[in-house]
């Protein structure tokens, strides 16, 4: 069949004008007063109705006969709709580029929004769209091309209105462009506009903005289906990464309701992997596990190779080439961290990595030949669940005024040990880690803590004030081990 550019109305623009309605006017004409009619409301016929822009679809045309213009008009009607949540513009640019120079995909990706906006009907039926779309989506994002995979998410919610998927899919989308700023290490970002030219903001901005619209797509996940437990956790945990207004109050409501729809059982635990049948409790005792007993009992050779760790750092000379000592590194640095290095509210928090990333980390074990040794000889249920990737063994170091925000762990099949090596402040000066509806505790060098991290938990260590000398870092050895 013969191409063709279908014209539609958009809505949106500007009423059409109008002079007064039916000759009625206020004031006196032919002796007849007419101003009483003045407050009588028009009739649905006679309404005001806003002028409809007519634009060009596009549909079945060869990419070489498509303008920008007309690819871009597609882009902005549909972004405009009233259905949406907000939503954050996609580079066009980009999009224009591959749709030039692509295949059938970005050829279908255009057809289709054009189909919507034409109001032509689904040629297939709602399972089989929605399955198809989302293969592309996936394809898309693993390329890296999310804004493109956004778009057809929005086709498909803007098709299936009650379908939480499609919902759900934009915010994974949007945060997952949120982190790539967040980490990519770039000071500023590009912020698009259907209104005029990108403009370059902060990261903190770009962050703040693209977070709030993702969490605006989970709730319109949950007010669909109240029982979607991916959106409750990806909500809650997009609330707590960024902390927005009123965000702990939304949280713990969140969490009520969805414990009252069966996705918790404690609104203070809501881990993304639970295990009904497993003890839940914030605290357990230390005393309970042999791991525990084993590492108060060797905590003067653990601490004493980690003080001689940190002395051969200090005394490094720059220019001595064959002094190989790893330092410590950033939380959220490393491959499979960088969830963990969102939690930082404030301050600096830096690891050293024994046993993570399903391996034994051989740089840093070389500094800890005793160390290794305890934990291989006596602490199998930590050093297993590393090298299946279930958690870490590392030597944890927060600097003064760190905060690491409220958060839940990943599993409930997991609980956590702290061995403390360095605490240079009390409770009662405001260090402490705070488990649940717990009152918190402060760590006790040499003595171990173990909580249950799918549990809600956060820590704090507090700067120094300006009249006492710098107090060091407090360092814990972290061990997640099985429940």
């Amino acid at each position: 069949p013969e191409p063709r550019r279908e014209p539609v109305a958009s809505a949106g623009s500007a009423p059409a004008k109008n002079g007064s309605r039916g000759g009625v006017a206020a004031g006196k004409k032919g002796g007849l007063d007419y101003s009483k009619f003045n407050n009588i409301e028009d009739s649905d016929d006679e309404r005001l109705v806003p002028r409809q822009e007519r634009i060009t679809l596009p549909i079945g045309v060869p990419r070489e006969a498509v303008s920008r213009e007309e690819y871009d008009k597609v882009w902005h009607t549909l972004l405009r709709s009233k259905e949406l949540p907000f939503t954050p513009v996609p580079d066009l640019d980009q999009m224009w580029g591959y749709y030039k120079y692509g295949g059938m995909d970005e050829q279908a990706l255009l057809d289709q929004a054009c189909e919507y906006l034409g109001h032509f009907p689904v040629r297939l039926d709602a399972m089989d769209f929605k399955a198809r779309t989302y293969t592309l989506q996936r394809k898309l994002e693993a390329e890296g091309r999310e804004d493109e995979a956004r778009m057809w998410s929005i086709i498909c919610m803007l098709r299936y209105p009650k379908d939480p998927d499609a919902y759900y899919n934009q915010g994974v989308l949007i945060l997952k462009m949120s982190d790539k700023a967040k980490f990519g290490g770039a000071p500023t970002a590009r912020l698009f506009s259907l209104d005029g030219p990108a403009s370059v903001v902060p990261v903190e901005q770009y962050c703040s903005l693209y977070s709030r619209a993702a969490a605006s797509f989970y709730r319109k996940c949950i007010k669909i289906d109240p029982k979607q437990r991916p959106a409750y956790i990806n909500l809650i945990g997009c609330l707590e990464r960024n902390e927005p207004a009123g965000w702990y109050e939304e949280v713990q409501s969140l969490a009520i309701q969805a414990v009252k729809n069966g996705i918790w059982y404690n609104r203070w635990q809501r881990p993304p992997h639970f295990v009904p049948r497993l003890l839940a409790k914030a605290w357990h005792d230390p005393q309970d596990f042999a791991m525990c007993r084993a590492l108060n009992e060797h905590y003067a050779t653990i601490r004493a190779e980690y003080g001689a760790y940190i002395d051969r750092l200090a005394n490094r000379k720059d220019w001595d080439d064959s002094d190989v000592t790893p330092g410590l590194s950033d939380v959220g640095g490393r491959d499979g961290a960088l969830h963990d290095g969102g939690l930082r509210k404030s301050g600096r928090w830096r690891e050293v990595p024994l046993f993570a990333n399903c391996a034994l980390q051989r740089a840093y074990a070389e500094q800890f030949p005793e160390t290794v040794r305890i934990l291989q000889a006596h602490c199998r249920d930590a050093t297993g669940l590393a090298l299946c990737g279930g958690g870490d063994v590392i030597f944890s170091s927060l600097a003064p005024g760190t905060r690491l925000r409220a958060h839940c762990g990943p599993s409930n099949s997991r609980l956590t040990c702290h061995l403390p090596m360095h605490v240079p402040k009390t409770l009662e000066q405001g260090c402490f880690v705070r488990v649940g509806a717990e009152p918190p505790r402060c760590w006790k060098e040499g003595e171990c803590l173990v909580f249950d991290d799918s549990f809600e938990h956060e820590v704090v260590y507090p700067e120094a004030k300006p009249d006492e000398p710098y107090p060091g870092e407090r360092v814990v050895l972290l061990l997640n081990f099985w429940h």
